[in-house]
């Protein structure tokens, strides 16, 4: 796969597991959060306005890309899935954006620690 910059977007590849809408839309908001919180499947499913069923096929995928972490846990007597981004989720989701701006010819957003105060006095 070559995804290195070219005239127009030519050449530029776009990862597959991220690309999709419901999986984008999952892990866009996935790195929302900060990177040691982590949110409820119901959450997630709500806030996207997925079915069950839906939801769970895209989290496997993206769990399998080892995107994202699945964990299950008990408050109680009431079973609790937790959805994570993992740290290769994240680059991943980085690189999918460095690759999207040279796709479309624009900047979509500021690097890590760009403030956009560069320059300002």
């Amino acid at each position: 796969m070559n995804d290195e910059a070219s005239p127009a977007g030519h050449g530029v590849v776009l990862d597959e597991t991220i690309h999709q809408p419901t999986r984008l839309r999952i892990m866009t908001l996935l790195v929302s959060v900060p990177e040691e919180d982590r949110l409820a499947y119901g959450f997630i499913q709500q806030t996207l306005g997925l079915t069950g069923g839906n939801q769970t096929i895209h989290l496997r995928k993206l769990e399998a890309a080892g995107f994202l972490a699945i964990t299950k846990e008990f408050e109680g007597a009431k079973p609790r899935t937790w959805v994570q981004a993992t740290a290769s989720g994240r680059q991943a989701f980085t690189k999918y954006l460095s690759n999207l701006e040279r796709a479309l010819g624009v900047r979509l957003h500021a690097p890590a620690g760009d403030d956009g105060q560069a320059g300002k006095h």
